[in-house]
């Protein structure tokens, strides 16, 4: 018998099986999936998929960026893959192999820095360690490749394999199964009607069955039939027209048409024609929409595989490179300067710091060195868990520490930001190695020596030279140091030209021969932003003086006139009795009338066009104080007071409204007139034009608010609906509210009926049923009687018919 045992290595065609099954069953329901596959149980089908097939299990190399999660995850939560796995993105698998990997080349690492390796031939790896041995069973087959499929296979395996095949297939759902059912049931009906017609007719009873079409029957009807009108009809003119005999060779396939395979395998001769001419052409083929699709699904594949161009933030901003860029060209003009002189003293003075240098090769940015943070982080995970039992006492397990590590704060790893590669750390030297005779020499390299440090691009050797890189030095090797600079020194001073006392001055040519030995503050040229701040005070003052310059309707914002009647207001003046009040009135009725138009024009209503056509006399703002003063003297003087007293604002109130309402518009006239001064007539004249008036403002007010509505009921008609759905919410809410306020009342009443009849109810009950006992204790008491008097009188019949028998027998 051969005991077939599940799991071992996964083949190609279970891979497929279980894909297709998992389309088909989904991802719950794994015992039915692994009836397909004899040789795998529910629980590896489910390992297989979640370790391997699922689509989105990441199989690409890892990167930095994951190594440094899962160390720094396997610190935290050691031993917890399962739970690190979806934190870093692979399965569970996948970072306990990689975390041995990582952990395998901190020990080579370790090991190749400390020379642990021999003469002798090297050890067996990790990889060889863990790599399985003839005859070994692989404890997770899952996680691994798939194995290709023999060309000769098993008959079990060709008997799994069609019968995934039948059981994928069959993808009818419900309603497919149901409409079988039905066509089925319907067949069934069919035959046994058929059946009994049968029998009925060889019995002699014929019936004719009707049978039921859906469309016409072609048989009895004549589709699309027009019947001619009853008469007879002149057949002349097709006698006269001509017959189209048919040619005595008839090609058959001319008469039927080309059938749709010939149409289309010459297609398909034309398509391969014109892909070989555009082959020879060197044209690009036309691709199908399907393959278009793949292409753009492999192409949104590969993009989404590339990882993101992560820039490091910049170290020297915007302002900082404007700063440089500024410095150099001040260093660039100054050199300039410097070798325009004649003076070879003057052109010592200053070096070359030119960043371009054509004679040597740029030197490449350098960036702080930077520790492998994934290396550090296994070295210390691999001595963390090589270590001994704490309870064996002695120094802790030595950790490399460094501030670049992944840390222990939250569940992703710690990152040092990134630098830029600055060139200001990488300085440039000269293009000779030699000072010029007016320099002071810097410290010489000899001639075939590695720098040991990038040296400074320091011409004049200005800045302090270091002890040629190294970090800590023997007291001989500083004494060798000093001596040396010393050397240096004096041969530096040595070297020095001879002094000349020859000066050149040169004076500035904006200098004037009248500058005293004090600048004064006239002769010092005005900033930029000084004078732009200066002329912006200028016109904010001048501004705030024409503002104060304005009259004071238009600063009050007073109620003006639409249009000005210069002749009614100039008219005015005329009524005055005394000629010298009269010539004052008509100066303020012209003044009047020239300040109107000024403000008409220069501050129009709404949003017209300002005029500059009228002309106002100007006045300083002393004058107009002035004016002022001596208009307010004089109105206090008209008041009966003093400069000193107040005016009372109650009095003049009353004298205005006073004053204001005994004058009326009289229309005739058009202009207003005491009313006294005028008749009935031109009073309700008066009256009417102020109703009509009053009448074309209601309905200006009104087609305004009309459409002010309109605009409302556009902007809120959502707003009105929801209120009115609302309220017919809140008022079938208080109608229920009231229908259950009264079941709750009627409730409680009938609970306290029913607490009162209970007790009386179940009184009379309790009676009843004492009276049905003692009602069933008789009637079980007769029905004992009665059966012993019945067997009584059945034995008595007994005797009786056995003492008949016997007297019978008796007898004969």
């Amino acid at each position: 018998m051969r005991v077939l045992i599940k799991g071992g290595v996964w083949k190609n065609t279970e891979d497929e099986i279980l894909k297709a099954a998992v389309m088909k069953y989904g991802k719950n329901q794994w015992a039915r999936i692994s009836s397909l596959l004899v040789r795998k149980s529910p629980k590896q089908c489910k390992a297989r998929w979640y370790e391997w097939l699922d689509p989105s299990i990441k199989k690409t190399e890892w990167s930095k960026e994951e190594d440094e999660k899962l160390l720094h995850l396997a610190k935290l939560m050691p031993t917890q893959w399962r739970t690190i796995a979806p934190i870093v993105g692979r399965t569970a698998s996948q970072c306990l192999e990689r975390y041995q990997q990582l952990l395998d080349e901190a020990e080579q690492k370790e090991g190749a820095d400390l020379g642990l390796t021999g003469v002798g031939d090297t050890g067996p790896s990790a990889d060889d360690v863990r790599r399985l041995r003839p005859g070994e069973i692989d404890p997770d087959p899952e996680t691994k490749a798939a194995r290709p499929d023999p060309v000769d296979m098993d008959e079990d395996e060709k008997e799994m394999l069609s019968e995934a095949r039948a059981r994928l297939a069959n993808t009818q759902g419900k309603k497919a199964k149901r409409k079988a059912r039905e066509k089925q049931l319907e067949e069934a009906r069919r035959l046994a009607a058929l059946q009994k017609r049968r029998e009925l007719k060889a019995a002699g009873i014929d019936i004719r069955v009707k049978k039921k079409t859906k469309g016409m029957d072609y048989n009895a009807d004549i589709p699309l039939e027009k019947k001619p009108a009853p008469g007879f009809y002149d057949t002349t003119e097709e006698k006269e027209r001509p017959v189209q005999r048919m040619g005595s060779r008839l090609d058959l396939q001319k008469l039927e048409g080309k059938r749709r395979a010939e149409v289309e395998a010459e297609e398909r001769k034309k398509d391969a024609k014109k892909q070989k001419q555009r082959k020879e052409n060197g044209e690009t083929s036309f691709v199908p929409g399907s393959s278009m699709q793949l292409n753009k699904l492999n192409e949104a594949q590969q993009l989404t595989r590339r990882k993101k161009l992560l820039l490091p933030s910049p170290q020297v901003g915007e302002s900082e490179l404007e700063e440089i860029v500024k410095i150099g060209i001040a260093g660039e003009n100054a050199r300039s300067i410097a070798e325009e002189s004649s003076v070879d003293a003057t052109r010592g003075l200053l070096g070359t710091y030119s960043t371009i240098q054509s004679g040597l090769a740029a030197r490449t940015p350098r960036t702080p060195a930077a520790a492998d943070t994934v290396m550090m982080e296994a070295r210390n995970l691999r001595a963390l868990s090589s270590a001994q039992t704490p309870l064996l006492g002695g120094e802790n397990t030595p950790l490399i520490q460094s501030a670049t590590g992944t840390g222990f704060q939250g569940a992703t790893p710690r990152h040092a930001p990134a630098q830029t590669p600055n060139p200001l750390l990488t300085p440039l030297r000269s293009a000779s190695g030699a000072s010029t005779g007016f320099t002071t020499p810097g410290r010489g390299n000899q001639a075939g020596a590695t720098p040991l440090r990038t040296p400074f691009r320091d011409e004049l050797s200005i800045n302090a030279d270091g002890d040629g890189g190294f970090v800590e030095g023997t007291p001989r090797a500083e004494k060798m140091r000093l001596a040396s600079v010393r050397k240096q020194v004096s041969l530096g001073l040595a070297n020095l030209p001879a002094p000349k006392n020859e000066f050149e001055i040169r004076l500035p040519e904006e200098a004037t021969d009248d500058v005293s030995g004090d600048l004064a503050p006239s002769a010092m040229e005005e900033d930029a932003a000084d004078a732009d701040k200066r002329r912006k005070e200028l016109r904010l003052a001048q501004k705030q003086a024409e503002l104060r310059r304005r009259t004071q309707v238009i600063q009050r914002q007073l109620p003006r006139p639409m249009s000005i009647n210069a002749e009614g207001i100039l008219g005015a003046a005329q009524d005055e009795q005394d000629e010298l009040l009269r010539q004052a009135q008509h100066m303020i009725s012209e003044e009047l009338v020239s300040v109107l138009a000024h403000d008409q024009a220069k501050f129009p209503f709404g949003n017209g066009q300002t005029s500059k056509k009228v002309n106002l006399e100007q006045f300083t703002d002393d004058e107009l104080h002035e004016a002022r003063v001596l208009i307010k003297q004089e109105s206090e003087k008209a008041l009966g007071g003093d400069e000193n007293s107040a005016i009372n604002m109650e009095e003049f109130a009353e004298i205005w409204e006073r004053t204001s309402g005994s004058y009326i518009y009289a229309p005739s006239l058009e202009k207003y007139v005491k009313s006294e001064d005028i008749g009935e007539g031109e009073r309700i004249a008066s009256m009417s034009d102020i109703l009509e008036k009053n009448r074309k403002k209601m309905g200006k007010e009104a087609a305004r608010a009309a459409k002010v509505e309109k605009k409302l009921n556009v902007v809120l008609g959502g707003y009105q609906a929801r209120s009115e759905a609302l309220v017919e919410k809140l008022t079938a809410a208080y109608e229920e509210l009231d229908q259950v306020t009264i079941e709750l009342s009627s409730f409680r009443n009938l609970n306290m009926l029913e607490k009162v009849a209970i007790p009386q109810r179940i009184h009379s009950i309790q009676s009843q049923v004492h009276h049905l006992t003692n009602r069933e204790t008789e009637l079980q008491k007769q029905y004992a009687n009665l059966s012993v008097e019945r067997q009584d009188i059945q034995e008595r019949i007994n005797q009786l018919q056995a003492h008949n028998q016997a007297n019978n027998s008796v007898g004969a």
